[in-house]
Order: C-alpha cells, then structure tokens, then sequence
C-alpha cells in the first residue's frame, strides 16, 4: 500500500474494512520511518510501541463496528506540538527529553478520529526559521536533492510517502515554504480555524497549527476533523461549530484569482517562468487572471519581523531555568540565566530575543514597534482591498531555490526569504501552497490566499490545478 498515491478516505476504507490491519500499516510506516531518517533526519524521535498501541486501538474499535474517519492514517507532527506520548523538543539541546503533560487540541481529534502519530519531525532552533538549518539535529535533507534543505520535515516526511499528513506550525511561512521545497501542499488556515492549544510559539501574534499533504483533498478531510471551537483557546470562540458534510470537488470555474504581477520581479527567471505558466495553466482551466498590484509587501515584511522578534523577547523570557526550562549548575542568579539560557537557545534563538528586547526598550519601542503595528493594520487593509476585487490571490511561495545544507546563509537573507509568506501571516487570511512545476531537478511553489474561512475553496483550486503534476521524488520507494 503505497500512502502517497492513495487518498486518506482509501485508507481509512481499508482499515474500516478489514482489507488491511491499522497495526500491519504502521508496522510498515515505522519501518519506511527508520530506513528514510538515517539518509534525510527528518525525525526528532519516533512513537515505535506507542504507535503500535496506538494501532491496536483503532483495531480493537473497528472490530467492535465503530467506523473512524481516519483509521489507521500515519500522521507526523512538528516537535513544538505537544504530544503526551514523546517528548516536544522545540529545537532545543535543554528540551531534548521534556515530556508535554498534556497533548494539543488538534492531535487529539486526530486521534479520536484514528489517526496514528508515528513521530515528531525535525524543527529549527526554537521554531525559529524555515530551513531545518540551525536545528541542534541538523538539518532535515530534501528528498529531491539531498544537498539541500527540506524547509519542512513534516514536508518531507509526507513527499517521501512516510506519512499521509504533517501537522505542522507557520509563523513566517515555515510550512508554505516546505511545501514548496518539497512539491507538497501546505495550508495555512484563518487565525482560529484549528485550535492552538498545545502550540508552542514564539510569536503569539502569528504562530499557526496548520495541515500538510499531497492532495487538497486530503487537506480538507482532516480540516474537517480537526477544525472548530476550544474552549482553551479563545481565538476559536470565531469559530463556534464544527465543519461537517461533504466538499464538492469540481465547482471552481469562473473564479477570479489575482495576479499582481510586479511581485514576481522578485524571483529569478527560472522560477518565474515557472509560474507564469502557472497563471496560465489557471487561465486555461477556466479561472479569470485578474491583474492588480499589491504595494506593501517589503514594508509588510519588516513590520512583520519586528513584531515577531519582539514576541520572541517576550516568550523567551520565560526560559529561565526558575519559572520554564532546567536550571543548571551556577553559583549565583547571574551565572543561572547564563548558563541555562544559553544551553536553550541556539545561535538564532539568541539573535531574536536580543533583536526583540532592543526593540521594546526606552526610545526604541515608539520609533519601531509602535510603526510596525501602524503597517501591520495597513497590511491588513490592503489585502482585504485586493480579495474584495478578486476570489483569490495568487503569489510566489518563497524568493529561492532550496538552499544547500553546507550554505552558510547570512540571517537577513534568510529573513528575506519570507517575503511572500510573512506579509499573508500579518494579513491572517488563510493561504495554501501548491506545487506549481519543477527547477531542473527541485519543486517550484505557488502560493493562493483567499478569504476568511476560505480553506475549502483554496484546496478546491489547487486540486482542480495540480491534478495532473503530483510530484514524487525519483529513487524514493
């Protein structure tokens, strides 16, 4: 049963009809999990029994007639998720063996449903970035080209057909631009579609439990389980009731999908000649190219940056080894921050929090925070303008290629990378990453944004769009 050629409906079906064990399929998934990490670290630790047990479950309840939407569907999960079974690392040497005490909203309607988490997937230093580059791990390698980067694990571990979701989180565009590097579909939902409780974020403001996977309409059957109201997370109270019924996956024609061309002079020829055939593959589908323009993105950016890092100041504060964190060895309070505070946080961890506590002191606070959040509701402004003239917009996912795993990137450069993602993440519109062609041997995205609580209607499009160029990794098996 290979999981990336077949839909989650396939294979819960197969469970639920007994044409295949929950238990036999993850015995598989967990094998494929230890062959494919030693080449490409895409795991920062596997379920392996409780995966297993986690199966027998689902077993044991289908033999007794109960019928699991999702049963026995492998999922991988980001690790500043919290899981009660593993540990949640956060891409940090201090958190390496912390054990949640509690399991985030979204993982435990996956589970009710019989999703089985088989792992948590390699993540940045503190979830800070969206390379995989400054995890303590390493990097996670890219299927397409092992040189390089994944930008996401869970990306990678879905492409390579280890799992058939990655639950994942996006701030700046971690996710989108993993699903771009690795020829996946990456949806980042409406601020409160899906609970963040069990979200560990450094910045409040932006951070998302969002949904990766090969096909929109596999996107959409796990939205419709994990979307809703929380009481434990009030950003939910937007979204009172459950999604239910059944998505109509051919009515998209005579949709207008905005173009703003100006922004792809941002890209170099390659990619851009990628997507320009894009918008024409759109075109000849039957969709209505609206050319507009969409003027804030660099300003976006920064705004977004300065915000984010001093959030970062703020929820890193906290990590002191007194109220979170373990505390090391010191002889006095000065030594116990330093010791500690430099064991949990990386080199970028550092960067940010410094960024961010320069950015929120005395004279500096009015003349760059105060001007970010005045950019931050213009941005917001703007993309409402834009959607009010179109159905959807269309924008590149990320300015580059993969960047190779052995790059020594300087940290703006890498910042700038979130161009196209981070201003969507101020606008809190939902977007969704789609696979759009290839650069010689490497996947090319492109990235849709729609309206509030639009998800269906962006994973709609992107089906009707990719259905003819799902992308698989040659030598992958």
């Amino acid at each position: 049963m290979e999981l990336r050629k077949l839909s989650i409906n396939q294979v819960a079906e197969a469970v639920c009809h007994g044409e295949i064990t929950a238990r036999r399929l993850i015995e598989k998934t967990l094998k494929n999990c230890s062959v494919l990490n030693e080449g490409l670290n895409i795991f920062a630790c596997i379920s392996g029994i409780d995966a297993l047990e986690q199966a027998d479950a689902v077993d044991r309840k289908v033999a007794n007639g109960t019928s699991l939407p999702l049963a026995g569907v492998p999922v991988a999960v980001k690790d500043d998720i919290c899981y009660g079974v593993l540990p949640t690392g956060l891409g940090s040497a201090a958190f390496k063996e912390f054990p949640s005490p509690y399991t985030a909203t979204a993982l435990e309607r996956l589970m009710n449903a019989g999703a089985i988490i088989i792992g948590k997937t390699n993540l940045d230093d503190m979830s800070l970035g969206s390379t995989t580059a400054s995890s303590p791990d390493g990097p996670t390698a890219n299927p397409w080209d092992v040189e390089r980067t994944a930008g996401s694990a869970g990306a990678a571990a879905v492409v390579t057909g280890i799992c058939m979701l990655a639950i994942d989180s996006d701030s700046g565009g971690a996710l989108r631009q993993g699903a771009s590097h690795c020829g996946v579909i990456g949806l980042r939902p409406t601020m409160g579609r899906i609970s963040r409780y069990g979200l560990t974020t450094y910045s409040s403001s932006f951070g998302q439990v969002g949904i990766t996977a090969i096909s929109g309409e596999n996107i959409i059957h796990a939205l419709e389980i994990v979307s809703g109201f929380d009481k434990r997370d009030a950003s939910t109270a937007i979204c009172k009731e459950r999604l239910g019924g059944k998505s109509d996956f051919t009515k998209v024609k005579g949709i207008k999908i905005g173009y703003p061309a100006a922004i792809f002079d941002y890209l170099d020829s390659s990619q851009r000649d990628i997507l320009d055939q894009a918008r024409e593959e759109f075109a000849t589908k039957g969709f209505e190219i609206v050319e507009l323009e969409l003027a804030l993105l660099p300003e976006a950016l920064q705004a977004y940056y300065v915000i984010a890092l001093a959030e970062a100041s703020s929820n890193h504060s906290r990590f002191d080894g007194i109220r979170f964190g373990t505390a090391e060895d010191a002889g006095d309070l000065e030594e116990l921050y330093r010791k500690t505070r430099s064991r949990t946080f990386g080199r970028e961890a550092r960067r940010r929090s410094i960024f961010g506590t320069l950015l929120l002191s005395k004279g500096n606070y009015d003349f760059y925070y105060r001007q970010a959040l005045k950019i931050w509701k213009l941005v917001r402004q703007e993309f409402a303008n834009t959607l009010a003239k179109c159905d959807l917009l269309m924008l590149p996912a990320v300015k580059t290629l993969p960047r190779l795993v052995t790059e020594e990137t300087d940290f703006l450069q890498a910042w700038e990378d979130d161009l196209f993602c981070a201003p969507v993440s101020l606008s809190g519109l939902p977007s969704i990453c789609l696979p759009a062609g290839q650069a010689g041997k490497l996947p090319v995205g492109l990235q849709l944004v729609g309206r509030p609580f639009s998800e269906e209607l962006l994973a709609l499009v992107g089906d009707q769009v990719i259905r003819e160029i799902k992308l698989f990794p040659h030598g992958i098996s």
